[in-house]
Protein backbone atom coordinates (compact mmCIF):
# COMPACT_ATOMS: atom_id res chain seq x y z
CA UNK A 1 0.00 0.00 0.00
CA UNK A 2 1.32 3.65 -1.21
CA UNK A 3 1.43 6.17 1.33
CA UNK A 4 -1.30 8.25 -0.89
CA UNK A 5 -3.79 5.18 0.36
CA UNK A 6 -3.69 7.87 3.67
CA UNK A 7 -6.43 10.03 1.53
CA UNK A 8 -9.01 7.18 1.77
CA UNK A 9 -12.24 8.63 3.62
CA UNK A 10 -13.64 5.36 4.89
CA UNK A 11 -11.39 2.96 6.78
CA UNK A 12 -12.57 -0.62 6.53
CA UNK A 13 -10.99 -2.65 9.30
CA UNK A 14 -8.27 -4.03 7.45
CA UNK A 15 -4.55 -3.70 8.41
CA UNK A 16 -4.25 -0.81 6.30
CA UNK A 17 -6.02 1.65 8.89
CA UNK A 18 -3.47 1.38 10.77
CA UNK A 19 -1.19 3.33 8.45
CA UNK A 20 -3.72 5.77 7.82
CA UNK A 21 -4.08 6.14 11.57
CA UNK A 22 -0.85 6.68 12.27
CA UNK A 23 -1.23 10.75 10.48
CA UNK A 24 -3.39 11.53 13.32
CA UNK A 25 -0.87 11.73 16.33
CA UNK A 26 -3.60 12.43 18.50
CA UNK A 27 -4.77 9.11 18.02
CA UNK A 28 -1.80 7.08 16.92
CA UNK A 29 0.44 8.08 19.52
CA UNK A 30 -2.11 7.92 22.29
CA UNK A 31 -3.49 4.65 22.07
CA UNK A 32 -3.11 3.43 25.46
CA UNK A 33 -4.82 0.02 26.84
CA UNK A 34 -7.22 -1.21 29.66
CA UNK A 35 -5.32 -1.08 31.61
CA UNK A 36 -1.62 -2.26 31.52
CA UNK A 37 0.53 0.51 31.17
CA UNK A 38 3.34 -1.02 32.57
CA UNK A 39 3.11 -3.36 29.46
CA UNK A 40 4.61 -2.53 26.16
CA UNK A 41 5.51 -3.98 23.03
CA UNK A 42 8.98 -4.12 21.91
CA UNK A 43 11.89 -5.35 19.06
CA UNK A 44 13.24 -8.64 19.93
CA UNK A 45 16.88 -7.49 21.21
CA UNK A 46 16.48 -4.16 21.24
CA UNK A 47 16.76 -4.37 25.18
CA UNK A 48 19.26 -6.62 25.08
CA UNK A 49 21.15 -4.28 22.35
CA UNK A 50 20.75 -1.09 24.21
CA UNK A 51 22.21 -2.29 27.41
CA UNK A 52 25.11 -4.52 25.76
CA UNK A 53 26.36 -2.27 23.10
CA UNK A 54 25.16 1.39 23.34
CA UNK A 55 27.65 3.91 25.26
CA UNK A 56 26.37 4.28 28.66
CA UNK A 57 27.53 8.60 28.08
CA UNK A 58 24.69 8.43 25.39
CA UNK A 59 22.32 6.46 27.80
CA UNK A 60 23.41 9.12 30.65
CA UNK A 61 22.56 11.84 28.73
CA UNK A 62 19.00 10.28 28.56
CA UNK A 63 18.89 9.58 32.36
CA UNK A 64 21.38 9.12 35.13
CA UNK A 65 19.95 5.68 35.73
CA UNK A 66 20.84 3.65 33.18
CA UNK A 67 17.94 0.94 33.63
CA UNK A 68 16.11 4.05 33.27
CA UNK A 69 17.02 5.55 30.16
CA UNK A 70 16.96 1.93 28.85
CA UNK A 71 13.50 2.42 29.52
CA UNK A 72 12.71 5.85 28.15
CA UNK A 73 14.47 4.38 25.13
CA UNK A 74 12.20 1.16 25.06
CA UNK A 75 8.92 3.30 25.67
CA UNK A 76 10.27 5.50 22.25
CA UNK A 77 10.55 2.41 19.99
CA UNK A 78 7.25 0.72 21.33
CA UNK A 79 5.08 3.91 19.66
CA UNK A 80 6.49 1.86 16.26
CA UNK A 81 5.25 -1.45 17.15
CA UNK A 82 1.71 -1.17 15.13
CA UNK A 83 4.31 -0.85 11.77
CA UNK A 84 5.01 -4.12 11.73
CA UNK A 85 0.68 -4.62 10.52
CA UNK A 86 0.90 -1.78 8.00
CA UNK A 87 2.49 -1.47 4.26
CA UNK A 88 4.23 1.58 4.83
CA UNK A 89 7.49 0.88 7.67
CA UNK A 90 7.12 5.23 8.30
CA UNK A 91 5.34 6.55 11.36
CA UNK A 92 4.82 10.13 12.08
CA UNK A 93 5.36 10.91 16.22
CA UNK A 94 4.82 14.07 17.59
CA UNK A 95 6.90 15.76 19.47
CA UNK A 96 4.38 17.14 22.10
CA UNK A 97 3.66 13.44 22.75
CA UNK A 98 7.36 12.27 22.78
CA UNK A 99 8.40 14.63 25.79
CA UNK A 100 5.07 13.71 27.81
CA UNK A 101 6.13 10.36 27.31
CA UNK A 102 9.94 11.30 28.61
CA UNK A 103 10.36 14.49 30.38
CA UNK A 104 12.16 14.80 33.76
CA UNK A 105 10.08 16.53 36.93
CA UNK A 106 12.15 19.27 35.84
CA UNK A 107 10.59 19.31 32.83
CA UNK A 108 13.96 19.09 30.54
CA UNK A 109 13.43 17.56 27.13
CA UNK A 110 14.48 14.48 27.11
CA UNK A 111 13.38 12.84 23.84
CA UNK A 112 15.81 14.14 21.18
CA UNK A 113 18.62 12.63 23.53
CA UNK A 114 16.71 9.67 22.93
CA UNK A 115 16.62 9.80 19.01
CA UNK A 116 20.38 10.63 19.64
CA UNK A 117 20.75 7.05 21.04
CA UNK A 118 18.06 5.40 18.90
CA UNK A 119 19.56 6.57 15.63
CA UNK A 120 23.72 6.26 16.25
CA UNK A 121 22.34 2.73 17.34
CA UNK A 122 25.41 -0.06 17.95
CA UNK A 123 28.11 -1.62 16.16
CA UNK A 124 25.20 -3.84 14.55
CA UNK A 125 23.42 -0.78 13.45
CA UNK A 126 20.67 1.51 14.38
CA UNK A 127 17.59 1.04 15.81
CA UNK A 128 15.38 3.56 13.88
CA UNK A 129 15.92 5.85 10.76
CA UNK A 130 14.55 9.80 10.61
CA UNK A 131 12.71 11.18 7.36
CA UNK A 132 13.49 14.82 8.41
CA UNK A 133 11.30 15.74 5.94
CA UNK A 134 7.94 17.27 7.82
CA UNK A 135 6.24 20.96 8.35
CA UNK A 136 5.91 22.64 11.65
CA UNK A 137 2.71 22.30 12.81
CA UNK A 138 1.65 20.53 9.84
CA UNK A 139 3.58 17.07 9.61
CA UNK A 140 5.78 15.44 12.49
CA UNK A 141 8.38 14.19 12.11
CA UNK A 142 8.69 10.25 10.84
CA UNK A 143 11.19 7.68 12.27
CA UNK A 144 11.06 3.88 11.38
CA UNK A 145 12.45 0.43 12.55
CA UNK A 146 15.30 -0.14 10.85
CA UNK A 147 15.36 -3.56 8.77
CA UNK A 148 17.05 -5.11 11.26
CA UNK A 149 14.19 -5.06 14.42
CA UNK A 150 11.87 -5.08 12.29
CA UNK A 151 12.86 -9.02 11.36
CA UNK A 152 13.36 -9.30 14.55
CA UNK A 153 9.49 -9.17 15.23
CA UNK A 154 8.17 -7.92 18.92
CA UNK A 155 8.08 -8.80 22.69
CA UNK A 156 6.44 -7.79 25.51
CA UNK A 157 8.26 -5.97 27.91
CA UNK A 158 6.61 -4.95 31.36
CA UNK A 159 8.18 -1.25 32.48
CA UNK A 160 10.04 -1.32 36.10
CA UNK A 161 10.67 2.47 36.44
CA UNK A 162 8.42 4.08 38.80
CA UNK A 163 8.49 7.34 37.38
CA UNK A 164 7.63 5.90 33.74
CA UNK A 165 4.87 3.68 34.97
CA UNK A 166 3.68 7.09 36.93
CA UNK A 167 3.68 9.11 33.77
CA UNK A 168 2.04 6.17 31.68
CA UNK A 169 -0.45 6.48 34.70
CA UNK A 170 -1.31 10.00 33.85
CA UNK A 171 -1.89 10.01 30.15
CA UNK A 172 -3.66 6.53 30.75
CA UNK A 173 -6.54 8.57 33.28
CA UNK A 174 -6.12 11.61 30.69
CA UNK A 175 -7.55 9.35 28.03
CA UNK A 176 -9.97 6.96 29.96
CA UNK A 177 -11.79 10.94 31.21
CA UNK A 178 -11.56 11.93 27.50
CA UNK A 179 -13.43 9.09 26.59
CA UNK A 180 -16.15 9.11 28.95
CA UNK A 181 -16.84 12.73 27.45
CA UNK A 182 -17.30 11.61 23.99
CA UNK A 183 -20.99 9.88 23.70
CA UNK A 184 -19.10 7.21 21.24
CA UNK A 185 -15.78 6.24 23.47
CA UNK A 186 -18.30 6.49 26.48
CA UNK A 187 -20.71 3.86 24.35
CA UNK A 188 -17.82 1.45 23.61
CA UNK A 189 -16.26 1.58 26.93
CA UNK A 190 -19.52 0.13 28.30
CA UNK A 191 -20.30 -2.35 25.42
CA UNK A 192 -16.65 -4.01 26.24
CA UNK A 193 -17.43 -6.27 28.76
CA UNK A 194 -20.38 -7.76 26.90
CA UNK A 195 -17.83 -9.12 23.83
CA UNK A 196 -16.08 -12.01 23.90
CA UNK A 197 -13.54 -13.04 21.54
CA UNK A 198 -12.53 -15.49 19.33
CA UNK A 199 -9.42 -17.86 20.18
CA UNK A 200 -6.69 -17.44 17.35
CA UNK A 201 -7.22 -20.76 16.65
CA UNK A 202 -10.99 -20.79 16.05
CA UNK A 203 -10.08 -17.58 13.54
CA UNK A 204 -7.31 -19.46 11.56
CA UNK A 205 -9.88 -21.97 10.79
CA UNK A 206 -12.43 -19.86 10.15
CA UNK A 207 -10.01 -17.92 7.28
CA UNK A 208 -9.31 -21.01 5.88
CA UNK A 209 -12.64 -22.12 4.72
CA UNK A 210 -12.90 -17.92 3.83
CA UNK A 211 -10.11 -18.05 1.18
CA UNK A 212 -11.79 -21.26 0.06
CA UNK A 213 -15.13 -19.24 -0.60
CA UNK A 214 -12.83 -15.96 -1.90
CA UNK A 215 -13.67 -13.89 0.18
CA UNK A 216 -12.22 -10.26 -0.20
CA UNK A 217 -11.95 -7.53 1.93
CA UNK A 218 -14.06 -4.02 1.22
CA UNK A 219 -10.91 -2.57 -0.41
CA UNK A 220 -10.68 -5.43 -2.98
CA UNK A 221 -8.04 -6.98 -1.46
CA UNK A 222 -8.53 -11.02 -1.70
CA UNK A 223 -8.19 -12.92 1.42
CA UNK A 224 -5.27 -15.54 1.10
CA UNK A 225 -3.55 -18.07 3.26
CA UNK A 226 0.13 -17.00 3.35
CA UNK A 227 1.54 -20.70 4.51
CA UNK A 228 5.03 -18.74 5.96
CA UNK A 229 5.60 -17.70 2.02
CA UNK A 230 7.28 -13.94 2.39
CA UNK A 231 5.50 -11.52 -0.10
CA UNK A 232 7.67 -11.82 -2.77
CA UNK A 233 6.20 -15.73 -3.21
CA UNK A 234 3.55 -14.02 -5.13
CA UNK A 235 3.47 -11.72 -8.23
CA UNK A 236 0.83 -9.51 -6.55
CA UNK A 237 1.07 -9.36 -2.78
CA UNK A 238 -0.08 -6.07 -2.41
CA UNK A 239 -3.72 -6.55 -3.49
CA UNK A 240 -3.81 -9.81 -1.06
CA UNK A 241 -4.87 -9.52 2.49
CA UNK A 242 -3.13 -12.46 4.80
CA UNK A 243 -5.00 -14.44 7.34
CA UNK A 244 -1.77 -14.91 9.06
CA UNK A 245 -1.68 -10.98 9.83
CA UNK A 246 -4.70 -10.13 10.09
CA UNK A 247 -4.76 -12.96 13.12
CA UNK A 248 -1.12 -11.06 14.16
CA UNK A 249 -3.31 -7.99 14.24
CA UNK A 250 -6.36 -9.16 16.27
CA UNK A 251 -3.79 -10.40 18.65
CA UNK A 252 -1.83 -7.12 18.65
CA UNK A 253 -5.19 -5.29 19.26
CA UNK A 254 -6.98 -7.59 22.19
CA UNK A 255 -4.00 -9.52 23.62
CA UNK A 256 -3.07 -7.47 26.29
CA UNK A 257 -6.52 -5.57 26.78
CA UNK A 258 -8.12 -3.31 24.40
CA UNK A 259 -7.40 0.52 23.65
CA UNK A 260 -9.01 3.18 25.18
CA UNK A 261 -11.45 4.54 22.93
CA UNK A 262 -9.76 7.65 21.40
CA UNK A 263 -11.51 10.54 19.55
CA UNK A 264 -9.10 12.29 16.04
CA UNK A 265 -8.62 15.76 15.46
CA UNK A 266 -10.13 18.09 12.96
CA UNK A 267 -8.31 16.29 10.29
CA UNK A 268 -10.43 13.07 10.90
CA UNK A 269 -13.89 14.83 12.08
CA UNK A 270 -13.38 13.56 15.27
CA UNK A 271 -13.79 10.01 14.24
CA UNK A 272 -13.21 7.52 17.04
CA UNK A 273 -10.75 4.77 16.94
CA UNK A 274 -10.82 1.68 18.97
CA UNK A 275 -9.38 -2.11 18.97
CA UNK A 276 -12.43 -2.84 17.04
CA UNK A 277 -12.68 -0.14 14.35
CA UNK A 278 -8.67 -0.77 13.37
CA UNK A 279 -9.80 -5.08 13.33
CA UNK A 280 -10.39 -6.98 9.96
CA UNK A 281 -13.89 -7.02 9.03
CA UNK A 282 -13.97 -10.64 8.68
CA UNK A 283 -12.42 -10.97 11.85
CA UNK A 284 -14.81 -8.69 13.69
CA UNK A 285 -17.45 -10.54 12.70
CA UNK A 286 -16.67 -13.12 14.66
CA UNK A 287 -17.30 -11.52 18.02
CA UNK A 288 -20.74 -13.00 19.82
CA UNK A 289 -22.37 -11.73 22.92
CA UNK A 290 -24.13 -14.57 24.64
CA UNK A 291 -22.90 -17.19 22.20
CA UNK A 292 -24.52 -14.61 19.85
CA UNK A 293 -23.07 -13.23 16.53
CA UNK A 294 -23.62 -9.21 16.43
CA UNK A 295 -25.73 -7.54 13.48
CA UNK A 296 -24.31 -5.54 11.74
CA UNK A 297 -26.27 -1.60 11.03
CA UNK A 298 -24.32 -0.12 7.53
CA UNK A 299 -25.29 3.27 5.86
CA UNK A 300 -25.93 2.87 2.21
CA UNK A 301 -23.31 4.58 0.51
CA UNK A 302 -23.16 7.37 3.37
CA UNK A 303 -20.15 9.30 2.44
CA UNK A 304 -21.67 10.06 -1.52
CA UNK A 305 -24.84 10.79 0.02
CA UNK A 306 -22.98 13.12 2.37
CA UNK A 307 -21.01 14.32 -0.20
CA UNK A 308 -24.96 15.81 -1.92
CA UNK A 309 -26.01 17.27 1.00
CA UNK A 310 -22.89 19.35 1.41
CA UNK A 311 -22.44 20.89 -1.79
CA UNK A 312 -25.98 21.24 -2.77
CA UNK A 313 -26.46 17.82 -5.16
CA UNK A 314 -29.92 16.99 -6.59
CA UNK A 315 -29.21 13.04 -6.52
CA UNK A 316 -31.25 10.99 -3.06
CA UNK A 317 -30.65 7.87 -1.87
CA UNK A 318 -27.97 7.23 -4.00
CA UNK A 319 -26.33 3.61 -3.95
CA UNK A 320 -23.08 1.80 -4.94
CA UNK A 321 -25.45 -0.46 -6.68
CA UNK A 322 -27.38 2.34 -8.28
CA UNK A 323 -23.84 4.15 -9.74
CA UNK A 324 -22.46 0.67 -11.25
CA UNK A 325 -25.60 0.14 -13.39
CA UNK A 326 -26.05 4.34 -14.36
CA UNK A 327 -22.32 4.13 -15.07
CA UNK A 328 -21.78 0.46 -16.24
CA UNK A 329 -19.03 0.02 -13.95
CA UNK A 330 -18.56 -2.99 -11.79
CA UNK A 331 -20.05 -2.77 -8.46
CA UNK A 332 -17.17 -3.96 -6.79
CA UNK A 333 -15.21 -1.13 -8.26
CA UNK A 334 -17.50 1.38 -7.34
CA UNK A 335 -17.61 0.76 -3.80
CA UNK A 336 -13.73 0.56 -3.70
CA UNK A 337 -13.76 4.02 -6.00
CA UNK A 338 -16.32 5.48 -3.06
CA UNK A 339 -13.72 5.33 -0.27
CA UNK A 340 -11.27 8.09 -1.90
CA UNK A 341 -12.91 9.05 -4.54
CA UNK A 342 -14.01 12.75 -2.82
CA UNK A 343 -10.80 13.16 -0.86
CA UNK A 344 -8.69 12.64 -3.76
CA UNK A 345 -7.04 15.94 -5.38
CA UNK A 346 -9.34 17.42 -7.92
CA UNK A 347 -7.11 15.93 -11.27
CA UNK A 348 -6.76 12.57 -9.66
CA UNK A 349 -10.68 12.61 -9.10
CA UNK A 350 -10.89 13.44 -13.17
CA UNK A 351 -8.84 10.27 -13.62
CA UNK A 352 -11.37 8.41 -11.66
CA UNK A 353 -13.84 6.10 -13.86
CA UNK A 354 -17.11 7.43 -11.53
CA UNK A 355 -15.47 11.31 -12.42
CA UNK A 356 -17.88 10.78 -15.75
CA UNK A 357 -21.09 9.89 -13.91
CA UNK A 358 -20.74 12.49 -11.73
CA UNK A 359 -19.74 15.05 -14.13
CA UNK A 360 -23.36 13.89 -16.00
CA UNK A 361 -25.60 13.83 -12.96
CA UNK A 362 -24.08 16.56 -10.52
CA UNK A 363 -22.34 18.52 -12.14
CA UNK A 364 -22.99 22.33 -10.03
CA UNK A 365 -22.04 19.79 -7.15
CA UNK A 366 -18.35 18.97 -9.22
CA UNK A 367 -18.18 22.29 -9.18
CA UNK A 368 -18.21 23.71 -5.44
CA UNK A 369 -16.00 20.83 -4.70
CA UNK A 370 -13.72 21.62 -7.33
CA UNK A 371 -13.96 25.54 -5.77
CA UNK A 372 -13.68 24.17 -2.02
CA UNK A 373 -10.54 22.38 -2.95
CA UNK A 374 -8.81 24.81 -4.85
CA UNK A 375 -9.43 27.27 -1.35
CA UNK A 376 -8.81 25.12 1.03
CA UNK A 377 -7.08 21.97 0.17
CA UNK A 378 -7.77 18.64 -1.36
CA UNK A 379 -8.70 17.43 2.03
CA UNK A 380 -11.60 19.74 2.98
CA UNK A 381 -14.00 17.44 1.15
CA UNK A 382 -13.08 14.40 3.10
CA UNK A 383 -12.73 16.31 6.54
CA UNK A 384 -16.02 17.81 6.49
CA UNK A 385 -17.79 14.51 5.50
CA UNK A 386 -16.31 12.85 8.99
CA UNK A 387 -17.36 15.72 10.70
CA UNK A 388 -20.81 15.26 9.47
CA UNK A 389 -20.74 11.17 10.10
CA UNK A 390 -19.87 11.82 13.27
CA UNK A 391 -22.20 14.02 13.99
CA UNK A 392 -24.87 11.56 13.19
CA UNK A 393 -23.50 8.24 14.94
CA UNK A 394 -22.89 10.66 18.29
CA UNK A 395 -26.83 11.47 18.14
CA UNK A 396 -27.67 7.82 16.87
CA UNK A 397 -25.65 6.31 19.58
CA UNK A 398 -27.06 9.05 22.83
CA UNK A 399 -30.19 8.33 21.53
CA UNK A 400 -30.02 4.49 21.82
CA UNK A 401 -27.91 4.60 24.98
CA UNK A 402 -30.86 6.66 26.30
CA UNK A 403 -33.30 3.53 25.60
CA UNK A 404 -30.50 1.18 27.59
CA UNK A 405 -28.76 0.08 24.08
CA UNK A 406 -25.16 -0.44 23.21
CA UNK A 407 -23.59 -0.64 20.24
CA UNK A 408 -20.05 -1.55 18.90
CA UNK A 409 -19.25 1.25 16.78
CA UNK A 410 -17.52 1.56 13.12
CA UNK A 411 -17.47 4.47 11.80
CA UNK A 412 -20.51 4.47 9.54
CA UNK A 413 -22.11 1.22 10.95
CA UNK A 414 -22.75 0.00 14.33
CA UNK A 415 -22.71 -3.30 15.30
CA UNK A 416 -25.69 -4.40 18.06
CA UNK A 417 -27.36 -7.40 19.52
CA UNK A 418 -30.05 -9.25 17.07
CA UNK A 419 -33.14 -8.12 19.55
CA UNK A 420 -32.09 -4.76 19.13
CA UNK A 421 -31.55 -4.76 15.27
CA UNK A 422 -35.52 -2.77 14.25
CA UNK A 423 -34.83 -0.04 16.87
CA UNK A 424 -31.05 0.39 15.74
CA UNK A 425 -31.98 0.62 12.16
CA UNK A 426 -35.39 3.09 13.31
CA UNK A 427 -32.89 5.14 15.08
CA UNK A 428 -29.93 5.73 12.57
CA UNK A 429 -32.92 5.94 9.60
CA UNK A 430 -34.73 8.74 11.83
CA UNK A 431 -31.41 10.68 12.64
CA UNK A 432 -29.93 10.69 9.28
CA UNK A 433 -32.81 12.81 7.56
CA UNK A 434 -32.79 14.78 10.73
CA UNK A 435 -29.17 15.88 9.31
CA UNK A 436 -30.67 16.27 5.80
CA UNK A 437 -28.85 13.17 4.44
CA UNK A 438 -30.72 11.21 2.18
CA UNK A 439 -29.73 7.58 2.64
CA UNK A 440 -30.72 4.98 5.00
CA UNK A 441 -29.07 1.42 6.19
CA UNK A 442 -29.00 -1.23 4.35
CA UNK A 443 -31.13 -4.54 4.91
CA UNK A 444 -30.44 -7.94 3.49
CA UNK A 445 -33.84 -9.38 0.99
CA UNK A 446 -34.16 -11.87 3.53
CA UNK A 447 -35.15 -9.43 6.31
CA UNK A 448 -37.27 -7.52 4.26
CA UNK A 449 -39.75 -10.28 3.71
CA UNK A 450 -39.40 -11.70 6.97
CA UNK A 451 -40.04 -8.50 9.03
CA UNK A 452 -42.97 -6.48 7.95
CA UNK A 453 -42.27 -3.78 10.80
CA UNK A 454 -38.75 -3.21 9.48
CA UNK A 455 -39.72 -2.85 6.15
CA UNK A 456 -41.95 0.04 6.81
CA UNK A 457 -38.92 1.99 8.40
CA UNK A 458 -37.37 1.43 5.51
CA UNK A 459 -37.61 3.45 2.67
CA UNK A 460 -36.72 2.59 -0.81
CA UNK A 461 -33.53 3.21 -2.49
CA UNK A 462 -33.64 4.83 -5.32
CA UNK A 463 -32.44 7.93 -7.21
CA UNK A 464 -34.13 10.78 -7.17
CA UNK A 465 -37.14 10.93 -9.50
CA UNK A 466 -37.46 13.08 -12.56
CA UNK A 467 -39.04 16.50 -12.07
CA UNK A 468 -41.48 17.40 -14.44
CA UNK A 469 -41.39 20.74 -15.89
CA UNK A 470 -44.38 23.11 -17.96
CA UNK A 471 -43.65 24.14 -21.37
CA UNK A 472 -43.61 27.85 -20.63
CA UNK A 473 -41.32 26.89 -17.25
CA UNK A 474 -38.15 28.77 -16.81
CA UNK A 475 -35.43 26.25 -15.70
CA UNK A 476 -31.97 26.46 -14.91
CA UNK A 477 -29.63 24.67 -17.95
CA UNK A 478 -27.11 23.65 -15.05
CA UNK A 479 -30.19 21.48 -13.69
CA UNK A 480 -31.47 20.21 -16.67
CA UNK A 481 -28.62 18.91 -18.82
CA UNK A 482 -27.05 16.99 -16.35
CA UNK A 483 -30.29 14.59 -16.11
CA UNK A 484 -30.01 14.27 -19.53
CA UNK A 485 -26.32 12.43 -19.24
CA UNK A 486 -24.27 15.68 -20.48
CA UNK A 487 -20.91 16.30 -19.22
CA UNK A 488 -19.50 19.47 -17.94
CA UNK A 489 -17.85 20.36 -21.15
CA UNK A 490 -21.37 19.58 -23.07
CA UNK A 491 -23.16 21.61 -20.64
CA UNK A 492 -21.00 24.61 -21.16
CA UNK A 493 -20.80 24.44 -24.89
CA UNK A 494 -24.92 24.09 -24.90
CA UNK A 495 -25.32 27.27 -22.62
CA UNK A 496 -22.86 29.17 -24.77
CA UNK A 497 -24.73 28.06 -28.01
CA UNK A 498 -28.03 29.49 -26.51
CA UNK A 499 -26.51 32.39 -24.40
CA UNK A 500 -28.30 31.75 -21.55
CA UNK A 501 -28.44 29.80 -18.56
CA UNK A 502 -32.14 29.84 -18.08
CA UNK A 503 -34.08 29.47 -20.40
CA UNK A 504 -37.89 28.06 -21.29
CA UNK A 505 -38.64 24.45 -21.49
CA UNK A 506 -40.08 25.04 -24.58
CA UNK A 507 -37.17 27.13 -26.29
CA UNK A 508 -34.82 23.96 -24.70
CA UNK A 509 -36.87 21.50 -26.87
CA UNK A 510 -36.62 24.26 -30.13
CA UNK A 511 -33.21 24.55 -29.23
CA UNK A 512 -32.47 20.71 -29.47
CA UNK A 513 -34.40 19.83 -32.49
CA UNK A 514 -32.56 22.25 -34.26
CA UNK A 515 -29.71 20.80 -33.62
CA UNK A 516 -30.69 17.68 -34.20
CA UNK A 517 -31.18 18.57 -37.85
CA UNK A 518 -28.26 21.08 -38.28
CA UNK A 519 -25.82 18.13 -37.22
CA UNK A 520 -26.89 16.06 -40.28
CA UNK A 521 -24.33 18.47 -42.40
CA UNK A 522 -20.48 18.14 -42.69
CA UNK A 523 -19.52 21.40 -40.76
CA UNK A 524 -21.79 21.23 -37.89
CA UNK A 525 -19.87 21.70 -34.31
CA UNK A 526 -22.15 21.66 -32.05
CA UNK A 527 -23.06 19.15 -29.12
CA UNK A 528 -24.12 15.95 -30.47
CA UNK A 529 -28.32 15.29 -29.85
CA UNK A 530 -29.53 11.89 -30.09
CA UNK A 531 -33.28 10.62 -30.65
CA UNK A 532 -32.28 8.95 -26.90
CA UNK A 533 -31.57 12.84 -25.43
CA UNK A 534 -35.06 14.27 -26.97
CA UNK A 535 -36.60 11.48 -25.40
CA UNK A 536 -35.30 12.35 -22.19
CA UNK A 537 -36.37 15.70 -22.16
CA UNK A 538 -39.90 14.88 -23.98
CA UNK A 539 -39.82 12.78 -20.27
CA UNK A 540 -39.25 16.07 -18.17
CA UNK A 541 -42.12 17.90 -19.26
CA UNK A 542 -45.39 17.77 -18.04
CA UNK A 543 -47.91 17.15 -20.89
CA UNK A 544 -51.17 17.71 -18.18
Amino acid sequence: MNLKNEDYIAFTGDTGDLELLQNDYKLSESALRFPNVNSILIPKKAQYNLRKYVSKAMLKAVDPNIDTAVEKCLVFLSNLASTYYTDSKWKPLNSVLLHEQSRNTDNTFIYTKIIDVLTAGTIKGAFVEVDNSYQAGVQSKKFRLTQTYLKAGLVEYFIKDTGIIRTRNKMYYKQLHEAFQNPICSNLIAMYPKIDLPTSSELLAIGKQLVKEGRCTKKGKILTMRNKHLNDYWIDADNMSFVEDNIRLFEFLTSRGFMIPSAGDMHSGGRVVDSFTLMPAWIREQITIDGKKLTECDYSALHPNIAIKLYNGSLTYLTHGLVAEQANIELKKVKVEHLSFFNMKWDDMRKSPLFEYYSRCETDMLVRIYRDKNEHGHKITSQKMFGVEVSVMSNVIRDLNAKGVSVLYVYDALLCEDKDEALVVETMNRIILEHGVKTNVKVDALTLETDADLVEMIPELVAVELPKYALDEIVSLYEILPLLSFDVEDILKIISGINNSNVEMAKLMDYFNRQNTQQKYIDYEGVPITASIISKLKNLINLK
